[in-house]
């Protein structure tokens, strides 16, 4: 006896149903996870966002905090108005002097040497008055008889170059001395540029 060549399932169409809401359960749940993984996602990103911003808002309060604290302490500045309208000028146009700084430096021989250097020493409040530049330093001289010849060199110099000169009426030589050692090869002078 041999069995039967094929067989109908009647419970076919049950079990394609069975299936259908196999695949519907699946989806939703993939769906539902997906959905909280997301929300998940979004809300750890809202805590690090609100830590984070915690912390600055703790860091920016101390730091208000100190300045307060500084401001307290820190004398009140006060200053001359003649001060100001200098400040002012200077930085208004801080290459004159950068230019100018520069050329003398250019300028000076090997053997001299600059001890100061005083914008407006008098602190004089006329216009005119505050673009004073008094040069002071020193220069080695050579064995030669007229030991304040490279002075005058180095002034006329100082006239004859025009970055330097511009800006001053007049440059001249206020004084120049020989120390009174002997055998002293050093001359030192003051210029004044007005």
């Amino acid at each position: 006896m041999t069995g039967p060549l094929f067989t109908i399932n009647f419970r076919r169409a049950s079990w394609e149903q069975s299936r259908a809401e196999a695949r519907r359960r699946v989806v939703r749940l993939g769906v539902g996870v997906a959905y909280a993984g997301v929300v998940g996602i979004l809300l750890g990103l809202f805590g690090l966002n609100c830590a984070l911003m915690s912390s600055r808002t703790t860091a920016l309060e101390r730091r208000v905090q100190r300045l307060r604290v500084a401001r307290a302490a820190a004398p009140e500045l006060r200053l001359d108005p003649a001060d100001v309208t200098l400040v002012q000028r200077a930085a208004a146009n801080p290459r004159l002097w950068r230019d100018k700084l520069a050329r003398l430096a250019e300028l000076l021989p090997p053997n001299a040497r600059l001890t100061s250097l005083a914008v407006n020493p008098d602190r004089a409040a006329a216009p005119a008055e505050q673009l004073r530049l008094v040069i002071s330093g020193t220069i080695r001289t050579g064995p030669e008889r007229d030991r304040v010849q490279p002075v005058v060199r180095l002034v006329e110099s100082l006239r004859r170059d025009a970055v330097f000169a511009a800006g001053f009426q007049n440059l001249k030589l206020i004084s120049s001395r020989v120390p009174d050692a002997e055998g002293a090869a050093v001359v030192e002078f003051v210029v004044e540029c007005r």
